[in-house]
């Protein structure tokens, strides 16, 4: 059975968190520049752009890889550098999948129950 973005919220937040996120969410704004942020930091970091200095070493893969090629770096094999990448996608994956949740919560609204017959 999958859980629903409703079923996760109620179980990691209380109620001033999920009016929290949900005022959170509902800027559209804030939420795509939070997310772009959170994103860049896996997989943005030591992409080239025109008219800017390169900076390899602040991509994640490539110090993964550059470590390895050092003499006195860490020696990793091309198996743990394998498993090391897959790793940072899923981790990407779970982020953009908790983004894709946290989007789709919406407001429940609570139903009480009446302790007095109205008709009496």
């Amino acid at each position: 059975m999958t859980q629903t973005a409703t079923d996760i919220s109620n179980e990691v937040l209380d109620s001033i968190e999920t009016e929290k996120v949900l005022l959170f969410k509902g800027d559209p704004m804030m939420f795509q520049a939070v997310k772009k942020y959170i994103l860049a930091v896996a997989y943005k970091h030591g992409v080239m752009k025109a008219g800017e200095e390169h900076k390899a070493n602040i991509n994640y893969a490539l110090q993964l890889a550059n470590s390895a090629t050092q003499p006195n770096g860490l020696g990793r094999s091309d198996e743990e550098l394998g498993q090391n990448l897959r790793a940072l996608t899923y981790a990407v994956q779970l982020v953009e999948s908790g983004f894709k949740e946290m989007a789709e919560m919406v407001r429940t609204e609570s139903v009480e129950e009446l302790t007095v017959n109205p008709s009496e």
